[in-house]
Order: structure tokens, then C-alpha cells, then sequence
């Protein structure tokens, strides 16, 4: 894959999700590591967590996705991107709603030879996120 298929990916995610699921072969590994989620060969779940990012009112909450840099081949890839949200209520358990957050993440991901995701492997920077809430102070010194 490439560049533009990544933004192409991630264009749908908070957006199409029939059409998102639709690009992963039922055999394949989702992992979230910030948030501790693993899904494997479950479809219905893989939609149900990517629906989590739907807003009817983008008035009171939003997520604005982004791909800028990508490194692979058409089997295997990496690629950043940028996560800017209007949150509709606690993140993490700090409060949020109402605030606009943007964070940068990274993502592994795998394709069959038919071109579907077999892997998708994200992390991405909650500490910026938690400090932009101000829910973790910086430290001041080393």
C-alpha cells in the first residue's frame, strides 16, 4: 500500500464504518496498545470499536484523522498520523468535554495478497492528550 491508501483508510474511520470493515479480511489482528484492546478475527467487533468514534453533532464532539508519512511496501507498512478531537466527555477519566485535543500516532499494518488488512498495530502519544487537559502537570526541572 502507500500514502494515499493510508489516508484513504483513515478518511473512513470516523466516518463510513460499513465501508472501513470492508477492507479486512476476517482473518487479522487489531491491537490498540494505549488503550489495551486486542480484536482477532472478529469483524463485528472490529466495526462496533471503529462506530466508537462516530458523532451525530460535531458541534459538541468531533475526530478529525490525518495520515502524513508512510513507509512500506504493498504487504507491510507504517504510517503517522495526527488525531484532533472534540470531546464529548471524560478521557481517561480526566474531564474533557468541550475541549479540543491533537495528538500524533503511528500505525503497523499488514495486507493479504488480495489487499486486505490482516494486521493494524497503533499507538499513539495519551500523555500529550492528558497534559493538553490538564489532567498530568509537566514537571518542571529534568
Amino acid at each position: 500500500m502507500n500514502l494515499e491508501w493510508s489516508q484513504y483508510w483513515i478518511g473512513l474511520f470516523a466516518k463510513k464504518p460499513d465501508e472501513l470493515i470492508s477492507l479486512y479480511s476476517p482473518t487479522f489482528l487489531f491491537e490498540d496498545i494505549n488503550m489495551g484492546l486486542r480484536i482477532e478475527n472478529d469483524l463485528a467487533a472490529m466495526q462496533k470499536f471503529q462506530e466508537g468514534f462516530i458523532v451525530a453533532n460535531p458541534e459538541i464532539s468531533y475526530n478529525r484523522f490525518d495520515v502524513f508519512d508512510y513507509v512500506g511496501d504493498r504487504r507491510l507498512g507504517s504510517f503517522q498520523w495526527t488525531w484532533e478531537t472534540k470531546h464529548a466527555g471524560d478521557f481517561f477519566g480526566v474531564p474533557a468535554a468541550g475541549k479540543v485535543t491533537k495528538t500524533k500516532g503511528v500505525t503497523v499494518m499488514g495486507w493479504d495478497e488480495q489487499g486486505k488488512i490482516t494486521l493494524e498495530r497503533s499507538i499513539w502519544d495519551a500523555w500529550a492528550v492528558l497534559q493538553q487537559l490538564d489532567g498530568i502537570k509537566q514537571s518542571k526541572g529534568g
